[in-house]
């Protein structure tokens, strides 16, 4: 339940801002939540970008996610990570990098999305099933990766420069260098990247160490950008990522007898096209896009290597056409899957030597998607859409599965005056089933009777925009029908659950600009319950998570022109009584509650030749758990071994980027 506290701290942020702000000359506002004014609630919830992220000095996706309360990443590994929108987790949500559709993972026990955050110019956010374009499969959201361009590098007047930068860790004694070039025009431009870094194994705010929490991490990407004929724009980048060491052999575990270290390599291979055509005509802007990414991980257990990946070819087709009052998105989009794992050996108990040959899955998603989004009056926006999805899998058993569907959704957004608006939205998507995870393939199978999953998700929402001041508030429920998982953690058998997954919750926003201070505060709480119990990480794994009410805290001063200072405070509240029936075995656990604090200050002693920057994160040290980890059972008798790692203790990050 939603401590009153952090009810209180939102109301006091809210009302003393106001008061500060009559006091104050007008300055314009943005909220974290960010929409088209006018435009209903099927489109952006948040906008990621760059700037923040330096800020912070992200490592990780939870470095990345960390000022929104309705994305939670957990966990002190990156390969263990995984990505939670308002409960839901990743396996129902549509990632993409530039793109290219993140869609399958290797290791049921490892993330699927591995991403470095230097090389991102932004990170939008859709939360909950909205708009038709927001792809295949996305039952809980969307979030988007976008990189940078070269010219997003060049300063005006520039046409070539090279940025070198070292980053230094304390927690781990870790080290991480890049350099980067960049060249070109609005006519043609490129870009290279090198990173390279080594993290040791970090310590919690216990101060004891987290063995396996290291790796080394290695990335090399370009891209080559062509604009021609003023209208033409075409983009081709290759990345190339690979993180490697002596890792948890299940990183999202706890060291143990089950989980010992294990000789891993991790690759993600991208490459990706993309060409746009904005024609003078208000009919015509048209865009393609064509990747193929593959996901790759090699580990070592018990002196046997177990080698798999998922690869992922697909593309996009749309349009935009504007008629009158209308604006048409329509298009379609396709993905091809293939999830393999190659010959391997294992011993049996009886102590023989076991040989399971090569095996894989092949799978696909047609679809195609019409959006309208209709200014009805100067006031009165209407969004109506519909996506229609053709899935098919042959999976390793030879079972050829098949369902389509059709997925709505209708919203509005009216603008009251006085600076409020209210909108309403209501939206169906389907998820139909898809390749498995590659290490459990020839170990796992599907029920012949297995259909698409479904969700109904419906939004209400509030809002303030004013001079200085903005405020968001809205309430949601997604209703998940048919999902798609075993009975048990350990199952065999992929079935569609009898019982429907339920997440209701609400959110409140808060920005305000105060001269050269801008203050956010956000909250989120969500409630996510199947059969009357709540939705645990352990069952649930990437498709579901319990977190507890989340309030985020900003302060962002800029000093003068070279000098900026932040402080962010994250307060999570406990979620207690998760209460697990497994094989008879009737075990729980309560997620204790948490408020950390990180700080960053950025000096630019020569404009933007040199930046220095240092952040603390973590700042008093504290020893917890994040609720989008793995729970911790390890207390109940004969579970000892289940439970996640806890977060890092205290990091100072230290940076120095030279550019010329």
């Amino acid at each position: 339940m939603l401590g009153s506290p952090k009810v209180l701290a939102v109301a006091v942020f809210v009302s003393g801002a106001v008061q500060v702000v009559a006091e104050n000359s007008p300055q314009a506002v943005q909220l974290n939540m960010v929409k088209v004014e006018g435009q209903a609630t099927a489109g952006l919830d948040e906008l990621i970008t760059a700037e923040q992220l330096e800020n912070i000095q992200a490592q990780d996706l939870s470095d990345i996610f960390r000022n929104n309360p309705q994305v939670s990443v957990g966990g002190p590994l990156g390969l263990g990570q995984k990505i939670y929108l308002r409960n839901i987790g990743e396996d129902m949500l549509n990632i993409s990098v530039d793109g290219a559709e993140q869609a399958g993972a290797v290791f049921h026990h490892s993330g699927r999305v591995a991403i470095e955050p230097e090389l991102l110019k932004q990170v939008e956010i859709e939360a909950g099933a909205g708009s038709a374009t927001a792809g295949a499969g996305a039952l809980g959201g969307t979030i988007r990766f976008t990189t940078k361009d070269p010219l997003d590098l060049l300063n005006p007047g520039e046409k070539a420069g090279v940025l070198l930068k070292s980053g230094y860790f304390s927690n781990g004694s870790s080290t991480k260098n890049s350099a980067t070039v960049f060249a070109g025009d609005e006519q043609l431009s490129a870009m290279a990247s090198v990173i390279a870094a080594n993290f040791n194994d970090v310590k919690d705010g216990n101060g004891d160490e987290m063995a396996g929490t290291g790796s080394d991490q290695n990335l090399g990407y370009a891209k080559l950008v062509s604009r021609f004929a003023q209208s033409h724009k075409v983009s081709l980048s290759y990345e190339a990522l690979k993180e490697s060491g002596d890792i948890l052999y299940r990183p999202e575990w706890k060291p143990g007898p089950k989980n010992p270290l294990s000789d891993t390599t991790a690759k993600r291979d991208t490459a990706i096209a993309n060409y746009t055509f904005d024609s003078a005509s208000p009919l015509i802007a048209f865009s393609v896009n064509a990747y193929q990414t593959k996901s790759n991980q090699k580990r070592a257990i018990d002196g046997f290597d177990y080698e798999g990946y998922i690869q992922t070819t697909g593309g996009r087709i749309q349009n935009i056409s504007v008629i009158g009052s209308h604006q048409l998105v329509y298009g379609i989009d396709l993905r091809n899957d293939q999830s393999l794992l190659q010959e391997s050996q294992y011993l049996s108990r009886a102590g023989e030597l076991v040989t399971t040959p090569e095996i894989d899955e092949q799978g696909r998603v047609r679809g195609a998607f019409l959006q309208d989004i209709m200014h009805v009056t100067d006031d009165l926006t209407v969004t109506t859409g519909i996506r229609y999805d053709d899935y098919y899998l042959k999976d390793a058993a030879g079972q050829k599965l098949e369902d389509d569907g059709y997925s709505p959704n209708l919203s509005a957004n009216y603008v009251l005056g006085g600076g409020f608006s209210v909108s309403a939205g209501y939206a169906q998507a389907i998820r139909g089933v898809t390749v498995t995870d590659s290490f459990k393939l020839g170990s796992s199978f599907n029920s012949p009777a297995l259909k698409a999953e479904k969700v109904d998700n419906t939004e209400l929402g509030v809002e303030f925009n004013g001079d200085n001041l903005a405020v968001a508030m809205g309430a949601y429920q997604a209703v998940i029908k048919d999902a798609i998982a075993g009975d048990l953690p350990w199952s065999k058998e992929y079935i569609n659950h009898k019982d429907d997954i339920k997440t209701t919750g609400f959110y409140l926003n808060a920005s305000v600009t105060l001269d050269k201070l801008l203050l956010t505060a956000a909250l989120n709480s969500a409630d996510s319950k199947q059969d009357g119990e709540k939705v645990s990480r352990y069952v649930y794994s990437s498709s579901g998570v319990s977190v507890g009410d989340t309030l985020i805290l900003n302060a962002d001063y800029q000093l003068n022109a070279s000098l900026q200072a932040g402080w962010n405070m994250e307060a999570v509240n406990d979620v207690n009584d998760i209460k697990l029936d497994l094989g008879g075995d009737k075990i729980a656990t309560d997620k204790p509650g948490y408020a950390v604090h990180d700080i960053y200050l950025r000096w630019q002693p020569l404009h933007d030749t040199l930046t220095l920057n240092i952040a603390v994160k973590n700042l008093f040290d504290r020893q917890y758990m994040s609720h989008a980890s793995l729970e911790d059972f390890s207390h109940n008798a004969g579970w000892e071994n289940i439970s996640g790692l806890p977060e890092a203790g205290r990091e100072l990050r230290l940076s120095a980027a030279l550019r010329f």
